[in-house]
Parts: C-alpha cells; sequence; structure tokens
C-alpha cells in the first residue's frame, strides 16, 4: 500500500529533497492539484498581493489614493472633465490627460512617443483616447448614458483589483506550466540519452516539482525591485531546476521500497 504524505511533508520534499520525488508520484491527484494550487496562490500574493498592499499604505489608503490624489474627474454625456492636466511617466509609459483638448488623434500618439522616447503613450481630451499602439481611437460617445467619477472609481475599485488578481494567478498558472514543459523537452532528451525509460508525463511532473524553488526565488527578487538581483536569481533557478530534474529523475528509477 502506498505510504500518505502530509502536504507539509510534500512541500519540503518538493523544495528540498528531489531525491524523494518517487514518493511524490505515489500520492493521489488531489495532493498534486493542492500542492499547485497552493504554490501558485502564494506566488500571486508575493507578485500581486504584497506590491498593491505596500503601495496603497505607502498613499495612505485606496480611498485617500483615489477620492485625494486623483484629480477631480466627471464622465458625463460621452464627455470627461478633469479639474487639472495630468502629464506623467512611468516605466517607460506616457500618460497624458487634458480635457481642455476637444480631441486628439492616433498621430499625435505616435509624434510624442518619437519625441520622449518612450515605449507607450496613452492621450486622453474630453472626448476620446488615443494610443501610440492603436490606430483607432476609443470615443467616450458610447458612454452617453453612463455618469462615472472619483466615486464610482473608488466604489469599482476592489472589484477591479480582485479581477486583476484572479487574471494574474491565472497567468501564473500558464506561465508555469508552459515553462515546466521546457524542462520537461530538456528532461525527456536527457532520458533517451541515458536510456532511461520514463514516459514524457512522468518528466513533465518531475519539471513542475522541480521549478517550485526557482519560481519562488524568482517571485521574492523580482519585488524587490533589483534587476541585477533578479537575473542572477534567474540564473540560479535554471541551474537548481536542472539538478532537481536530474535528481527526480534519477528516484523514479529506483524499484519502489
Amino acid at each position: 500500500m502506498k505510504e500518505r504524505i502530509s502536504f507539509t511533508e510534500q512541500i519540503r520534499i518538493a523544495l528540498s529533497k528531489p531525491s524523494w520525488y518517487r514518493s511524490l508520484f505515489e500520492q493521489p491527484i488531489g495532493k498534486h492539484i493542492g500542492y499547485f494550487a497552493v504554490l501558485l496562490a502564494l506566488i500571486t500574493v508575493i507578485q500581486f498581493v504584497i506590491p498593491v498592499a505596500a503601495y496603497l499604505q505607502s498613499v495612505g489608503g485606496l480611498k485617500e489614493l483615489i477620492m485625494e490624489r486623483i484629480p477631480t474627474f466627471v464622465l458625463d454625456d460621452g464627455k470627461l472633465t478633469m479639474d487639472e492636466t495630468v502629464d506623467m511617466e512611468r516605466d517607460d509609459v506616457q500618460l497624458i490627460i487634458d480635457t481642455s483638448v476637444d480631441a486628439y488623434s492616433p498621430d499625435e500618439a505616435r509624434q510624442l512617443a518619437n519625441d520622449r522616447d518612450a515605449a507607450l503613450v496613452y492621450m486622453v481630451s474630453r472626448t476620446n483616447v488615443v494610443s501610440n499602439a492603436n490606430p483607432l481611437p476609443l470615443s467616450f460617445s458610447g458612454f452617453q448614458d453612463i455618469t462615472f467619477d472619483n466615486q464610482d472609481l473608488y466604489q469599482m475599485a476592489p472589484i477591479y483589483l480582485g479581477i486583476y488578481g484572479m487574471m494574474t494567478f491565472l497567468s501564473n498558472i500558464l506561465t508555469y506550466g508552459l515553462s515546466a514543459l521546457f524542462f520537461a523537452c530538456f528532461g525527456y532528451l536527457l532520458s533517451r540519452a541515458l536510456q532511461l525509460q520514463l514516459k514524457f508525463g512522468q518528466i513533465y511532473g518531475i519539471a513542475l516539482y522541480a521549478k517550485s524553488l526557482e519560481i519562488l526565488l524568482e517571485s521574492v527578487l523580482q519585488v524587490s525591485g533589483i534587476s541585477i538581483l533578479y537575473y542572477i536569481g534567474s540564473v540560479i533557478g535554471i541551474f537548481v531546476t536542472c539538478n532537481y530534474m536530474t535528481r527526480g529523475m534519477t528516484s523514479l528509477m529506483r524499484p519502489s521500497a
């Protein structure tokens, strides 16, 4: 009879005992689903929840940010009014909001991107939004029956943050799965070269577990905001994953106890 292991032991083996990976593959499918759900939820917390919470705390909270720090605006009858002009740049993205301008054109956004050497430019006028990345402007005329202001934004913000967090979680699932697939291909080629009798599905399962430490390390270093540390950590993480995969594949070749 296969021995059941605790969830805590499952985590310990995945992160630090690749030579014991055989015991992980003897667990029911629910154990695997639970482990990766918790792992990717933790990654989402590190990458999204903690940075957002830290930023909101630094500006005095969500209400302070929307009601006090964001200029007062009203979208009504398909027209936007704002009590001041916004001209800001962050992460190579330029945002211009000037509701004294009746309408901007995509050509103006492309010209501004060239003038300021910005990767992405958004320009918001009284009646539309244009971007250098989109040839068609977004007109506010489709919102004639809607009135939207700072108070409405504040009420909707938690929903938006929740949806964005869920999208980040789903994105992490996809990214993690595809990255593990790359390592599984490496493991499969290694398995063929060493003439190991392992199926691709087994190797892919090993890759999923072997990446656990790498993704945790990368997430923590990503939040730190220090590019060189993130780069070094990513390189180290790749070597750790390859090492864990090799040892994990070897563990599956051992006879059952």
